[in-house]
């Protein structure tokens, strides 16, 4: 059960009280092309923002340009969209390349843990030290996020573990071979490995961050040009009223029949197991939280991150639109 957020960070809700739909009736809709993963649960949420009418309430129409969190970035980058998923250290990159990035309203939780075979003698993460671990590249936000974790615990991620560099598919395939000892991963994918019986969480990243820092990591954001942000107020309010409206439909349930409907599509859920285990953790998952308090548990995080030389240094203050 992931961890209880503190009730003195704000929630998105609170902080865009006063936010009203901006569409009128006969009112043309804007269109706005938005670059988000296909899959997952970025996908998953601009699908609904798209499939429930949401976005016309506040005066869009929003084309999803479905690809991965690399060509998203990119693509905000390169002009053919106007906003963007991406995690947070993305933008610091792009913030040292350039790429004047300002993120504007949350989307996801890390979601990522670390899990050993059920059968393993491990109980805690420093009981992997010197152990073979898979971890997805050194470029990802969710090394980033374990190397923050390792340090925390007075650990180093790079040279206390032999870290075993894969992607998903993969790192999946490295444990049920038992060629690493743990793996990084993150969900829905957790979700099926523990309903299988041979596999469980040794730790959750975002309740130990949570613990740590106040709030768990952000995983997923919305970013926008800090050009766009200055010159189109009303557009960047009304893309947060979309994606807040959103996130609380499905933080309350009521995306229930949409979810699953498109279980399999988005989340490779099949059985009525999966599927209601996965709801339930896509729930957990979406981000509602914002604020300054908020801004500082990330920051925090992203500063480590730059101690450890895993992102450039850069004014992370900049980064977020209150």
């Amino acid at each position: 059960m992931k961890a209880t957020y503190s009730a003195a960070l704000v929630l998105v809700s609170l902080a865009l009280a006063g936010s009203v739909n901006l569409a009128a009736a006969g009112q043309a809709l804007q269109t706005v092309a938005i670059a988000t993963a296909a899959a997952g649960q970025s996908g998953y949420i601009a699908a609904l923002i798209e499939a429930k009418g949401i976005s016309a309430k506040y005066g869009l129409k929003i084309e999803n340009l479905m690809m991965d969190f690399t060509e998203a970035a990119n693509a905000l980058r390169l002009g053919k969209a106007l906003a963007s998923s991406m995690q947070p250290s993305t933008a610091v990159n792009l913030l040292k390349s350039g790429t004047d990035i300002r993120l504007i309203t949350p989307q996801i939780w890390s979601g990522n843990s670390w899990v050993v075979r059920k059968d393993s003698p491990y109980k805690s993460f420093g009981d992997l030290k010197g152990k073979k671990i898979g971890n997805f590249s050194r470029v990802t936000g969710a090394y980033f996020f374990s190397a923050v974790i390792a340090k925390e615990r007075k650990l180093d991620i790079e040279k206390d573990f032999q870290n075993v560099p894969a992607e998903t598919g993969a790192l999946i395939a490295l444990l049920e071979r038992g060629e690493v000892e743990a793996i990084n991963m993150f969900e829905p994918h957790t979700t099926r490995l523990v309903l299988s019986g041979k596999y469980r969480v040794l730790l959750d990243f975002d309740i130990e961050l949570e613990q740590l820092f106040g709030a768990p990591p952000l995983k997923s954001s919305v970013g926008m040009l800090k050009e766009t942000v200055e010159k189109q107020a009303a557009l960047v309010k009304a893309i947060r009223g979309a994606y807040v409206e959103a996130v609380r439909l499905i933080k309350s349930g009521q995306d229930k029949d949409f979810f699953e409907a498109r279980a399999k599509e988005f989340f490779n859920l099949g059985t009525p197991e999966e599927v209601s285990a996965g709801m339930k953790v896509n729930k957990q998952n979406f981000a509602e939280l914002w604020g300054d308090q908020f801004f500082q548990s990330q920051n925090k995080m992203l500063q480590i991150g730059i101690s450890l030389g895993l992102l450039p240094s850069v004014n992370i203050n900049e980064l977020w639109v209150k």
